[in-house]
């Protein structure tokens, strides 16, 4: 497995499971590997250019680790777009799904403070900083310090420019691709910083999960049987407590013996037992020693139904602590500061038929992102890449055509038919999806073109 399918594991995707893969009916799958969807279908690609250190606060006297790979030519007579990659919550400097380089662009990857890379012949490069607290959090400062970089407003710890280290010319066409997570995290980082990085042209999210990483609605792993994608509902009349069951934590990471018992489920067969192939397991997130993190709809359910009956169990937060976290973490209010800040700011949307990590058929995640930006009254928001681009990088046209105009709001009842179909069933790859999506981004943005859907590309 390469190191980007395992940086995608290790937050935000999920593992393949099966019966031999846990120990009893109770216990949580245990992470063996991660299917081709899950980590990005079309084989991905790998970064090629110099490293150096830029200035940030997170990454202390050192700086952060960042690697500019250039293209052969730039796209453009004006110089080459800039694609900035945040791949789920650890970004790296190896490689991505898509490498624009490919398609003249420059790509830049980066490291979070504290984080190393070993290269082949050994030599160990690494962000300064501490990667503690752990989590995507602490890189939220760090990304919005390489877009300051990257748009030209700083320099490098040795005082070079982008345009020094990339040996191209660098037009004013600055975006960042949020893959997965890394979509959260980079609305954040532009809510947050978005004084440092004034020159962002657009963002790309693939599939980011901007409802949280709970997985409530099921995943991958486990589809959650008591959620109705016509109604957008789960049915909570089946929650309950268990004290024996070991708490399932997401993602599925094994935490050893000392794994605390007592977690939420969804009674299958009534019969008041967990049982993992009857019931519906919640997964919490790890937020600390001992302290394991519902989602705030699940922890509110649990509240209000009284399922932990007089005492609150001492490892689950508590109905403020999961309210207090989620706000800090939801990327969905941090929009429309985003497009206060970034008025000018184009968006642009990708998933296809199987997302990557949730098997909710209604793709609530998408619907969320999509509309937020769009009653926020972003400049230019789009669901799926128009579909001459789709077809200019498959080199054909897939097997369904899908063509949504730019500014239209999704709803669960019609976005089946909006979806890119899978690699496998004639659709592009994510590899060539996110290509269409970025490159489309780009070129209007070179060429000020905004209509709601395109005849031709614009290269």
């Amino acid at each position: 497995m390469n190191k980007t399918a395992l940086l995608l594991s290790a937050w935000a995707v999920s593992a393949t499971a099966s019966p031999q893969d846990s120990r009893g009916p109770q216990d949580p799958p245990v992470l063996t590997g991660t299917p081709e969807r899950s980590r990005g279908t079309g084989g991905g690609c790998t970064f090629q250019g110099p490293f150096l250190h830029i200035p940030s606060k997170t990454g202390g006297a050192e700086g952060l680790l960042v690697r500019v790979s250039p293209p052969a030519k730039p796209r453009y007579e004006s110089g080459a777009p800039v694609a900035v990659h945040v791949i789920s919550a650890l970004p790296n400097v190896t490689g991505s799904i898509a490498c624009l380089s490919e398609q003249g662009f420059v790509d830049v990857g980066f490291l979070c403070p504290g984080v190393q890379y070993r290269a082949p012949d050994g030599i160990v490069m690494k962000s300064g900083g501490s990667g503690f607290p752990p989590g995507p959090s602490g890189c939220v400062e760090a990304i919005a310090d390489v877009l300051a970089f990257t748009t030209g407003q700083t320099r490098s710890v040795d005082g070079k420019s982008i345009q020094d280290v990339a040996g191209v010319k660098i037009a004013d066409n600055t975006g960042v691709i949020g893959w997965s997570l890394g979509g959260n995290l980079s609305v954040h980082a532009m809510a947050r910083f978005g004084d440092r990085l004034p020159g962002l042209k657009w963002y790309a999210s693939w599939e980011s999960p901007m409802l949280g990483t709970n997985e409530d609605l099921g995943n991958m792993i486990q589809p959650n049987p008591f959620y109705d994608a016509k109604t957008g509902r789960i049915d909570f009349s089946r929650l309950r407590y268990s004290a024996e069951m070991p708490i399932w934590v997401f993602p599925t990471i094994p935490l050893g013996p000392g794994r605390p018992r007592g977690g939420l489920y969804l009674d299958g067969d009534g019969n008041g037992k967990f049982n993992r192939d009857a019931d519906f397991a919640f997964f919490a997130n790890i937020g600390g020693p001992a302290k394991f993190f519902y989602s705030p709809t699940v922890t509110h359910e649990a509240a209000d139904r009284k399922v932990f009956g007089a005492d609150w169990p001492k490892h689950i937060a508590t109905l403020a602590e999961a309210d207090a976290r989620f706000a800090q973490e939801d990327p969905l209010v941090a929009i429309p500061n985003v497009v206060k800040r970034f008025p000018s700011l184009s968006v642009l949307v990708f998933e296809s038929r199987q997302n990557h990590v949730i098997d909710a058929t209604d793709h609530p995640q998408a619907i969320a992102q999509v509309n937020a930006w769009i009653d926020a009254k972003a400049h230019w928001v789009r669901f799926n890449p128009d579909a001459t681009y789709v077809q200019a990088i498959m080199g054909r046209k897939p097997s369904r055509v899908v063509q949504y105009p730019a500014g239209a709001k999704l709803d669960r009842n019609k976005i089946s038919n909006l979806l890119e179909p899978e690699m496998a069933e004639g659709g592009p790859s994510d590899k060539q999806g996110m290509t269409a999506a970025v490159c489309e981004l780009a070129d209007r943005t070179e060429r000020n073109n905004w209509s709601p859907k395109l005849k031709h590309t614009l290269r």
